[in-house]
């Protein structure tokens, strides 16, 4: 079908893992729309917490590159070029 397919494709387009996408196909040939309600709000789950860890390494970097920049300037207003 191909409802079923675009549904797998767009799953291996978010990163979800290939058994997890097994299982939902599995899921969807049984008419287990619980079971794969489930299944991808557990994937969600997992996906956000990825985001959240991911947008904290972002600010932590632009607070490291605040840092750098910060001193940059005070090193140059210190030292102005002739």
């Amino acid at each position: 079908m191909q409802k079923d397919r675009l549904t797998r494709q767009r799953l291996k387009e978010t990163g979800a893992p290939d058994d997890m996408i097994l299982q939902y196909q599995r899921y969807s040939d049984s008419g287990n729309k619980q079971g794969q309600e489930r299944l991808l709000c557990r994937f969600r789950r997992i996906q956000k917490d990825m985001l959240r860890k991911d947008r904290e390494k972002l600010a932590c970097l632009d607070y490291i590159i605040a840092r750098v920049e910060k001193t940059h300037e005070l090193s140059e207003s210190n030292h102005p070029s002739e």
